[in-house]
């Protein structure tokens, strides 16, 4: 799902770029691919109509700094929405002395499977001592994608293949790695499906 927003995005940025010159209806179409993108990955439509409302009075009415070409200006816009709707990049504020933990909650299919070992393989590159708990029950094989993954980073994955109790699982790994010098706990949980009501 993420590979695919990523890809689009770069396709509908990639029409901005290579163009030969920026007008009103270059600028509608990228908002109608940006909308689709956006739709296609499950993203709220009023959160995709306000984005694309403020792409594009910003792209048609801002006039670019100086330095910055018009194009460029307009990738600039877009990425300023889309992290107001992602968050920016900020500095992580674990406390110290103390086991700080993530818990990774998503749609299936997402990629927190994968999100949790880069996270873990990131944080490590940061100085910090991680551990990770694997309790996704529901999807076959996610235990031995996280501990293939994680072990590339020399990150300790706690998991029980054959106990199907989720909570359980967070419990025991959380026992398992109380007396350990850990700064940060990621915990990899089963998704919730789309259609889920509840």
């Amino acid at each position: 799902m993420l590979d695919n927003l990523r890809n689009n995005l770069r396709d509908a940025i990639k029409k901005i770029v290579k163009s030969s010159g920026i007008d009103e209806e270059l600028i509608k179409e990228l908002s109608k691919d940006v909308q689709r993108a956006l739709l296609q990955s499950d993203v709220n439509v009023r959160l995709v109509l306000e984005i694309t409302k403020q792409l594009e009075a910003r792209s048609l009415n801002e006039t670019p700094p100086p330095g910055l070409s018009r194009k460029d200006h307009i990738v600039k816009i877009l990425y300023d929405e889309l992290a107001k709707l992602l968050g920016k990049e900020t500095d992580f504020d674990f406390k110290p002395n103390k086991q700080n933990k993530i818990i990774m909650l998503g749609i299936q299919g997402s990629g927190k499977t994968t999100v949790t070992a880069k996270l873990a393989k990131f944080l490590t590159k940061q100085g910090y001592s991680v551990g990770v708990i694997g309790a996704d029950t529901y999807r076959p094989g996610a235990l031995v994608q996280l501990k293939t993954m994680c072990e590339k980073s020399n990150v300790e994955v706690y998991g029980e293949p054959n106990n199907k109790d989720s909570p359980d699982i967070v419990k025991n790994g959380l026992k398992h790695y109380e007396n350990l010098p850990l700064d940060i706990i990621i915990i990899d949980t089963a998704g919730r499906h789309k259609e889920e009501k509840d």
